[in-house]
């Protein structure tokens, strides 16, 4: 049984890392209606970004933190700005801002290397110590991943369900012409969405950072799980986010240990499946991507 929390809580760990992954992508998708394969890049990025201002300033873990987030939402403004505005509205606007996005996502991935270096890095670790609760290993720094990644998933749905902007977005995403009719700009909206969906994703590189290695590779590995995550729970849902974060976070911890390498497979089909029979995913409706 201990062998069972143990591996519920791992997956607790990693879930909300994808829910808060999963959650800026949802936004981006729903609103602006831009594939976002870029997306994982900002989560490299700030993960490097927090290691660099931790490592080489010796600065507080908590000044890099905020710095990852400023850092990664002024690059994604600046990808809206200069890249998808005049993009989005073209014809076949699916396949251009896909090959827009793409060279987002090579840039980047290309411009770390001589910032950062090849080898992993890793943050000292900013949370030690551990209990045993019940027979449960509980590390606190993954407790502090949990209490953040609460924290974050609480404050988003406040301001998305119950604040003014929230509201812009949501009327955004539901049909932008209404929306301008009411007095909302859909492009200060597309803007503002994409800033908070991309500091979003470096918010998570930046709580992984001192418990796991930062490397260039890791915002490769992650995109192709963060999509089909918001696919099974839905890429217009909120909530499907944080379903389909706690789903893909317990599969892959139980898989791990059961499966071993082939729970990735496992994780894939069963999503696979579930799109199949729910194309919307489990929590989601039509979002439009200009397909």
């Amino acid at each position: 049984m201990s062998v069972f929390f143990q591996l519920a809580f791992d997956g607790l760990t990693i879930g909300l890392i994808y829910i808060i992954l999963a959650a800026g992508l949802v936004l981006v998708l729903s609103v602006t209606e831009i594939f976002f394969v870029a997306y994982g890049q900002f989560y490299m990025w700030g993960a490097y970004i927090a290691w660099y201002v931790v490592s080489r300033f010796h600065m507080p873990y908590v000044v890099g933190l905020v710095t990852a987030i400023v850092a990664t939402a002024v690059m994604g403004l600046a990808s809206y700005l200069l890249i998808f505005k005049r993009m989005q509205h073209m014809d076949n606007r699916f396949l251009i801002t896909v090959t827009g996005a793409l060279g987002i996502s090579l840039i980047l991935a290309q411009a770390v290397l001589p910032a950062f270096g090849t080898q992993p890095k890793s943050i000292p670790n900013v949370f030690p110590g551990a209990f045993d609760v019940g027979g449960v290993h509980m590390e606190v720094k993954k407790l502090a991943l949990i209490g953040i990644g609460v924290l974050v998933t609480l404050i988003l749905f406040y301001v998305y369900e119950r604040t003014k902007v929230g509201r812009a977005m949501r009327a955004v995403s539901l049909n932008s012409e209404v929306a301008a009719l009411h007095g909302i700009n859909p492009s200060r909206v597309y803007l503002l969405t994409m800033g908070v969906g991309c500091a979003l994703a470096g918010l998570a590189g930046a709580i992984l950072a001192p418990a796991y290695n930062v490397s260039s590779g890791m915002g490769n590995n992650v995109i192709a799980t963060v999509l089909l995550m918001t696919m099974l729970g839905g890429m217009d849902s909120l909530l499907g986010a944080v379903v389909g974060g706690f789903i893909v976070g317990e599969v892959l911890s139980f898989g791990q240990y059961y499966v071993h390498q082939m729970n990735v497979v496992y994780l894939f089909l069963f999503i696979g499946l579930v799109i199949y029979f729910r194309p919307n995913g489990l929590l989601g409706h039509r979002t439009d991507l200009g397909v």
